[in-house]
């Protein structure tokens, strides 16, 4: 584990509050306290991998990670497979009127209504798209967006507010996990950045 030095008593004991709070969420491995010169340089590397992963009439925008990386603090978690799924879709995809074409579903029961609707086409096992909305938004530039996501394990500490996570590029989870001291490379490892305010 990794905290930022020179930090007031107040901070590293909010700090610890919300350490000890991750640490006992089943599926987190670890944790580090982001150094906020290293902000910039995630949102370059984030936009630039983004840029690099996008398809013919297809781009990729993580919006959620500007909002976690203009908090307060910023605290990226290592994780197992344990950890539970965020609790509204990572991912979805628009068209260029911001209207809904495909998203990410993940409970079985919502994926097994999805599978014997006509309108639903499925990529891979939990991604679904709107054969309507596709047919709408053809000819069109599609938007694949991750999103930022409530990270409710964090909503009860007092001190915090504005708690949002989102989850990363692989190249950019890669490097970060490097600098963490974390192994990279590990399929069954992943990571989240969370950001939260301190209380006015």
């Amino acid at each position: 584990m990794f905290v930022i030095l020179q930090k007031t008593n107040a901070e590293n004991d909010l700090l610890a509050s919300v350490a000890t709070r991750l640490m006992s969420t089943p599926g987190v491995i670890s944790y580090w306290v982001v150094p906020n010169a290293y902000k910039q340089e995630i949102m370059r590397l984030e936009t630039e991998a983004n840029r690099q992963l996008g398809l013919p009439g297809m781009r990729i925008v993580n919006n959620g990670i500007k909002d976690v990386l203009e908090r307060d603090y910023v605290i990226m978690i290592l994780h197992s497979p344990d950890l539970r799924h965020a609790p509204e879709p990572i991912i979805v995809i628009c068209d260029e009127e911001q209207r809904v074409v495909g998203r990410e579903v993940w409970e079985r029961s919502e994926v097994e209504r999805l599978s014997k609707d006509p309108n639903s086409i499925f990529l891979g096992k939990n991604l679904v798209l709107l054969h309507d909305a596709l047919t709408q938004a053809k000819g069109k530039t599609l938007t694949f967006v991750y999103k930022a996501l409530r990270f409710p394990e964090l909503d009860e500490i007092h001190g915090i507010q504005n708690v949002i996570s989102v989850t990363l590029t692989f190249q950019v989870h890669s490097l970060l996990s490097r600098k963490a001291g974390w192994d990279a490379d590990d399929p069954n490892l992943g990571t989240v950045l969370i950001g939260f305010n301190k209380c006015a």
